[in-house]
């Protein structure tokens, strides 16, 4: 019993810690950090290939590819301009870049390689990007009234939560869709060896893991843009002006005494 715990908590320590690959004391490189670099030299390469094809001839009557562009494109910046309003042109790329980080990062995982997001050190990462963008948008709206903001003891311990939820919540998600990867292959494991047909394991092989891990990909890709942009849109609040007590004139005081 003592063995099968051992072995059970080994595999549970490789699923949360990624395994090192490279370890010299002051430089540690593990398997997220590997797929992390993976992921934006393919989102680089995309881009590029982008530029040469499908920007460069630009068609006033749009293939599929441009369609498909303009759609994606206009689906963040619409959302950034109805949260941020005159700093969508600013929140709009950056929650696009997020978006597809996280999304190429978990997708990765169909290649066989850890996803690059199964790291807190990358959700960290990302998550305070998000906490600057909020604290500085909101000093540039409200200046000296965002100060106000910090009077209540109460909104300062909620400011620095958010870093911490959103590091916690984006890795905790990508955790557990490891675990129902795992799941999915142990179901797959368990029916061949009850029906060892192999054209039956292949193909829910083939449909189950890219349906699961597709679907993961785009609601944790979608759920970090809309909670980036909806705590931007509280920064940029104007606070609420306290109404001035008009004074009474002498005069109608007078008259109202006299009345």
């Amino acid at each position: 019993m003592a063995g099968e715990n051992e072995n059970i908590f080994a595999e549970l320590n490789e699923k949360v810690f990624p395994r090192k690959v490279v370890d010299l004391g002051w430089l540690t490189i593990n398997e997220s950090v590997i797929s992390g670099f993976i992921v934006v030299a393919l989102i680089l390469l995309a881009a590029l290939i982008l530029r040469l094809t499908i920007i460069r001839k630009w068609k006033t009557t749009p293939t599929g590819g441009q369609m498909f562009l303009e759609w994606l494109v206009t689906f963040f910046d619409k959302s950034a301009d109805e949260l941020t309003e005159n700093y969508s042109g600013l929140m709009g790329p950056y929650t696009f870049g997020a978006a597809a980080y996280i999304c190429c990062g978990v997708l990765i995982e169909l290649f066989g390689l850890r996803p690059a997001i199964a790291d807190l050190g990358a959700c960290l990462a990302l998550a305070l990007c998000t906490f600057f963008f909020i604290h500085a948008l909101g000093f540039v709206k409200n200046k000296g009234r965002r100060l106000l903001h910090y009077v209540n003891p109460i909104n300062i311990i909620t400011d620095l939560a958010v870093p911490v939820s959103m590091t916690f919540r984006l890795f905790g998600s990508i955790l557990s869709g490891m675990v129902i990867m795992e799941m999915v292959y142990i179901l797959i494991i368990t029916l061949f060896e009850m029906l060892p047909v192999l054209g039956v394991t292949v193909v829910l092989a083939a449909v189950l893991t890219p349906l699961f891990t597709l679907f993961h990909a785009f609601i944790q890709s979608y759920v970090f843009a809309s909670l980036t942009l909806t705590f931007v849109q509280e920064a940029i609040e104007t606070p609420p002006k306290k109404p001035k007590r008009v004074k009474a004139k002498k005069g109608a005081r007078a008259q109202s005494t006299a009345a």
